[in-house]
């Protein structure tokens, strides 16, 4: 048998490119995956100081009042705030504009400013608009925590007809200087927070918040502080979903800003405020003649507010206990 005979009896030609397709398709996949989520301990994504996609934060914006009011006051482990009112006297008020000012003082690295940026967002939310929200990550190892997902206010705006918002982030992820308080906001600060932990909120001077509402092991998988941190679509996928705990500690912290807003505005807009979710304000205040702090609210609480915070030093690395 000649050699072109031979070739002639070739079968048909095999295409392997719905296979080559496939496998390409999966890799990608699991590619985009990890890159979005920077899930794993110590992967920091490619993500962070990007625009924070629109399709996050419309979850974050329209959580449901049925959400809200479902989950109420959230976890009775949730930290209350601590009102400037004693002994009686109220301190002047804090405004920017005319309007009653909100002044946020936290830092990029820091685990707890990045627990407390999902509520704060979610909060101010029903009282204005943000432009300007980028993506962050907390600080890699050592810090506690490593890379939880979160958003960063440097390059955010933020627009309200009822309050104003000021934001300051002290250090970047890497802790380097980014940005600095005025020495007005920062004599702010050394009185409400001497110990200069963060986060520091100070609403109108009526109301303050030393530390974040709520422990950042509850924005990773299972709750673990060791597990990995749920991504940005994994967290803003479940703040509708009242029966998930990440929705029970960012909702029940949302609301207790959202109702300590309306109490520094004047109750306005009134489709917020005169929400259920809206009417208890829980925090703690100085009992008169120096007794202990009670845990004192405008409605009956279930439990007692928690009184201790976790909070982040700003200088140093270390945890507070206020």
């Amino acid at each position: 048998m000649s050699k072109g005979s031979r070739r002639g009896r070739r079968g048909p030609k095999r295409n392997y490119t719905p296979v080559i397709i496939l496998v390409l398709v999966v890799v990608l996949g699991v590619t985009a995956y990890y890159i979005f989520s920077g899930s794993g301990i110590g992967q920091t994504s490619p993500l962070i100081n990007k625009p924070a996609d629109p399709s996050v934060l419309n979850e974050l914006y329209n959580v449901s009042p049925s959400t809200l009011n479902s989950v109420g006051i959230g976890p009775s482990g949730l930290v209350a705030l601590q009102s400037t009112t004693s002994n009686g006297q109220t301190p002047s008020p804090l405004t920017l504009n005319g309007k009653p000012e909100i002044l946020y003082i936290g830092a990029e690295y820091c685990p707890y400013c990045a627990a407390e940026r999902w509520v704060m967002i979610t909060a101010l939310d029903k009282f204005g608009n943000f432009t300007g929200i980028d993506y962050m990550q907390s600080a890699s190892s050592p810090e506690p925590y490593p890379n939880t997902s979160t958003f960063t206010f440097v390059n955010a705006n933020y627009t309200s007809n009822y309050i104003s918002f000021v934001a300051i982030e002290q250090k970047d992820r890497a802790e380097n200087a980014l940005m600095t308080p005025t020495s007005a906001e920062q004599a702010l600060m050394n009185q409400y927070d001497s110990a200069g932990s963060i986060p520091f909120v100070d609403f109108a001077n009526q109301y303050t918040l030393v530390g974040s509402q709520f422990v950042p092991q509850e924005l990773r998988v299972g709750g673990s502080p060791t597990a990995a941190p749920l991504n940005w679509t994994d967290v803003a996928s479940q703040v509708n979903s009242p029966s998930s705990v990440v929705a029970q500690n960012i909702d029940g912290a949302t609301n207790r800003l959202i109702a300590a807003i309306c109490k520094i505005d004047g109750g306005q807009p009134v489709s917020v405020c005169n929400q259920t979710y809206a009417q208890a304000v829980a925090f703690i205040r100085n009992a008169p003649s120096n007794n202990s702090q009670l845990g004192v609210s405008e409605t009956i609480l279930t439990g007692s507010p928690q009184s201790v915070v976790t909070g982040r030093f700003a200088p140093a690395r270390l945890t507070t206990w206020v």
